[in-house]
């Protein structure tokens, strides 16, 4: 699986799990494929889009 199509399906999960916060995430992916598309490192945008995630794992859930 490309990073695109991980980056992707991490987008659904991620709105599966957070309904309340589709519209960040879907900003986040946004971003990241706007900036793949500018050439910069796949791997890199998906890692940036990973620890964002992770931070609106961790405001959402108490205790973490």
């Amino acid at each position: 699986m490309s990073y695109r199509e991980q980056l992707l399906a991490d987008a659904h999960a991620a709105i599966a799990e957070f309904p309340s916060r589709k519209s960040e995430i879907v900003d986040l992916f946004t971003l990241a494929v706007s900036e793949i598309e500018s050439g910069e490192s796949e791997a890199n945008e998906y890692e940036l889009f990973v620890g964002s995630v992770e931070a609106i794992r961790k405001e959402s859930i108490p205790g973490e």
